[in-house]
């Protein structure tokens, strides 16, 4: 009987740990049906329905720290039932635990914070934050995005740290942390460095706002051992000011060119063929475009907004190694439009509570639904 118990016991512990192996090596990821995506401007079921009738395969979302876990549980669940492959970025604010910021008090001028890895609390608040958030999302998101440009220590990545490779270090710290924790909840997940156009765009005030081509190398040599992906930003150069790209001036098609946006991606696509930027599995890196925007608020704006979009998707499609393109935006913003940044597929209703409620489709929405 003491045998017969003993021989049950053993086998219960041995379901139990492969029980436990399974749920450690979770799978998920969504395969797109295209590569036409879209940032949400919102959790209400007429936004949602309406990434599903624009017919797009992809949405992306921003969640801020300070935000419940919970926030975009609509989203997951309309990209699971329709297909829709789900993307989410995560982004550092104050309102949250303080042990994830790197200042103790906002600083003038910044939109997001690097998370702190500078601290034993700032390291320990970072990692339990990501095992949270990628256990929540673990089989509804397929890719994360850690941070917004983080070349750009100014404005999108602020940690007070100004010098480049000190910089590169922290940052490269808190993303393999996230990288881990996602990694742990589910084996199939992409998690990727998200960059803006300015390529060799060189800054003339000295600030902490580095170089695409002088900062992904030192970051390569931090994460290289990891399968990371690059999440790109591809404005057009005078992006506030009218939609076109095809015609930007200082753009030029080798590895000096100041930017790179649509009109010359493959300098970015050639570059992550190189034998240094390759994954650890020899392949190229997974890719997408995560952010950009065509403005409509220009003469006969809706039009040129609609043929912008039309021939941006049209290299997109072209170039097989970019996964992924986001519209930026659903609905126009408010806190844009005074820089004449109409980019949304609708106007905006002025006198709604919500900013980026929609008002009116403009015929960049028909234009982008015919698109597949």
């Amino acid at each position: 009987m003491r045998k017969t118990r003993k021989t049950i016991t053993t086998a219960l512990l041995a379901a139990m740990l492969a029980a436990s192996a399974c749920l450690t090596s979770f799978g998920f990821y969504q395969e797109p049906e295209s590569k036409k995506g879209i940032l949400v401007s919102g959790q209400e079921p007429e936004l949602l329905q309406d990434i599903v009738n624009l017919g797009c395969k992809q949405a992306i979302c921003n969640l801020a720290s300070y935000q419940n876990v919970n926030s975009f549980d609509p989203l997951a669940q309309t990209c699971r039932a329709n297909g829709i492959t789900m993307t989410m970025i995560l982004l550092n604010n104050f309102g949250g635990n303080p042990d994830l910021l790197p200042v103790s008090s906002p600083v003038e001028g910044t939109g997001n914070y690097a998370f702190n890895v500078s601290t034993a609390a700032g390291e320990a608040a970072v990692r339990a934050y990501a095992r949270n958030v990628a256990g929540h999302y673990s089989n509804t998101v397929s890719n994360w995005v850690i941070g917004n440009e983080v070349n750009d220590a100014v404005t999108w990545d602020y940690s007070g740290v100004t010098d480049m490779d000190q910089h590169a270090a922290q940052y490269a710290k808190a993303f393999r942390i996230f990288y881990e924790e996602i990694k742990k909840a589910n084996s199939e997940a992409r998690v990727f460095i998200p960059f803006d156009m300015r390529w060799n765009a060189q800054y003339t005030d000295g600030s902490a706002r580095y170089t695409v081509k002088e900062y992904l190398p030192k970051l390569n040599e931090h994460l290289k051992d990891l399968d990371y992906g690059i999440a790109w930003h591809a404005y057009p150069v005078h992006f506030f000011t009218k939609p076109e790209f095809l015609d930007d001036d200082g753009i030029s098609f080798d590895l000096d060119t100041p930017n790179i946006n649509l009109k010359n991606m493959d300098v970015l696509t050639s570059y992550l063929q190189t034998p240094e930027m390759l994954s650890p599995s020899g392949q190229v890196r997974h890719l997408i475009l995560t952010e950009q925007g065509f403005t409509s608020a220009c003469e006969n704006g809706e039009a040129r907004q609609a043929e912008a979009i039309r021939q941006a998707y049209d290299i997109v499609k072209a170039n097989p190694y970019i996964e992924g393109f986001y519209l930026s935006r659903q609905v126009d913003a408010q806190s844009q439009e005074s820089a004449g940044g109409a980019f949304g597929l609708w106007t905006r209703n002025p006198n709604a509570s919500r900013d980026e409620t929609p008002q009116s489709k403009k015929q960049a929405w028909s234009l982008y639904q015919s698109l597949n």
